[in-house]
């Protein structure tokens, strides 16, 4: 993936109702560096902003503040039709009238592009999506994945420098949207055009993501690779939206260097390597995901205990909820590696293993 730059998002800015008493800040001052020839996902919760900001690339809004480069040239004031941008939304939006290929093709004509041209292309993405067998179907013949695919191949036809897609799996059932997953990266990478991927669903963001935006009110809160937000979250909203994670309340009772010594209370003190600039007696939030805490065992050095309160069986894994005398369960997520899980009486003593690399210190 190379470093030049497709998107320039440069303190952006989106108010609705601006001149009311119902002003929404939708953006505030958004600014961020989409490349050529990745996978951008923007990932927030409902209402933080991801899809104004797409429907602002794509031109069906103007920002109130701020620049948006396409390759360097501003395209703030362009109209939709005239940005070398397309867009596939919720509702595919394909005509049930025609069939598969004069879906894809439609475009095209709307272009006035040649006859061959069109029917070359059309070919091209029949065989780019896996349709060509279906390519004389009526839309309402063909199944949702189906119709997903139409879509994006209608959408990539024109070869635009930048795909937009607004949510494109929420309809599908889980094992099609996890298979549509897969499909979408590949088609992101046989094509190299870059994509801009918008979705709450946080699984979505870390299998197909070349890098991840996370957003909250209107604000990127953090911008990386997914293993990057995953273990390194900028923050605890962060940390908390993306993936389980366990949060603890300590203080900072010395620091040497980059060392922190941190009272978990209960006479309980922990050690950690982190660059977060806390001082003695500061209050601090510790972050631990479930997969990297572990039951104990009996030789084992114990960082905290409390008492097993529930078990829930996944399949894969197996979730122990512990009560350690806070307000939230601490869970301990193991992997089924056997095929069954190790049996633990409800109301049992736990004692909890955790590793000091494995503990993030969080800013509120």
């Amino acid at each position: 993936m190379g470093e030049t730059i497709a998107i320039d998002i440069q303190h952006v800015s989106k108010i609705f109702g601006a001149q009311s008493d119902q002003e929404v800040r939708a953006l505030d001052d958004v600014s961020v560096a989409i490349l050529q020839n990745e996978f951008f996902t923007l990932l927030g919760p409902s209402g933080c902003g991801k899809t104004t900001l797409l429907r602002l690339i794509a031109g069906f809004e103007q920002p109130t503040n701020g620049s948006i480069l396409l390759e360097g040239a501003e395209i703030s004031t362009l109209p939709p039709f005239e940005r070398p941008v397309n867009t596939v939304f919720q509702n595919y939006a394909l005509f049930p009238h025609m069939t598969v290929a004069q879906n894809i093709g439609f475009g095209l004509e709307m272009q006035a592009r040649s006859k061959d041209e069109v029917t070359s292309t059309v070919t091209e993405m029949l065989d780019l999506v896996r349709m060509g067998a279906l390519k004389d179907r009526r839309i309402d013949q063909i199944s949702g994945g189906q119709q997903q695919r139409v879509a994006l191949a209608r959408a990539l036809a024109p070869r635009p420098k930048v795909l937009l897609l607004d949510e494109p799996l929420s309809a599908l059932d889980l094992k099609l949207r996890k298979e549509m997953q897969v499909e979408l990266k590949r088609l992101q990478h046989e094509t190299g055009i870059t994509f801009v991927f918008v979705t709450h669903d946080q699984e979505e963001a870390l299998t197909m993501s070349d890098r991840v935006a996370v957003m909250n009110e209107g604000k990127i809160l953090q911008v990386g690779r997914a293993h990057e937000i995953y273990n390194r979250p900028s923050d605890r909203f962060v940390a908390d939206f993306i993936g389980d994670t366990n949060f603890l309340s300590a203080q900072v009772s010395s620091r040497a260097n980059s060392i922190l010594t941190v009272d978990l209370g209960s006479g309980t003190y922990v050690q950690i390597d982190s660059q977060y600039d806390a001082q003695p007696g500061q209050s601090i939030t510790l972050a631990i995901r479930p997969e990297q805490a572990r039951l104990a065992n009996a030789d084992e050095e114990a960082m905290m205990q409390g008492t097993l309160i529930d078990c829930i069986y996944i399949g894969t894994d197996t979730h122990y909820r512990i009560d350690i005398g806070r307000e939230d369960p601490f869970v301990v997520r193991v992997q089924n590696t056997s095929g069954e899980r190790a049996e633990r009486d409800l109301g049992s003593a736990i004692r909890i293993a955790v590793d000091p690399i494995a503990i993030q210190v969080l800013k509120d």
